[in-house]
């Protein structure tokens, strides 16, 4: 007597997370900028508090960029099956 194994395929479940609109990051995009500008208007020193925050909004600025490329990277680069060798399409 044989035993037929079960060719079904285990599918991960991705966690469910709530869609964001564009409208709503450009609206938290304003309030940081008003609440930095708030924080530095109060600071001891602006220059250097202004410099501090605005070098931070830039590497977070950076960090989304450099993600952006990789995963267009990611989308270009040659993939290899044991059958065939393709190249993913990916656009920036």
């Amino acid at each position: 007597m044989s035993v037929e194994k079960s060719k079904a395929k285990t599918k991960t479940k991705k966690t469910a997370t709530t869609k964001i609109s564009e409208k709503t990051v450009i609206e938290a995009m304003a309030n940081l900028e008003k609440l930095a500008k708030d924080y530095i208007g109060q600071a001891k020193n602006e220059i250097k508090t202004g410099r501090k925050i605005a070098d931070k909004i830039r590497e977070v600025a950076d960090n989304i960029e450099n993600e952006l490329v990789m995963e267009g990277i990611n989308l270009t680069e040659a993939y290899d099956s044991k059958d065939f060798v393709g190249v993913g399409i990916g656009v920036l």
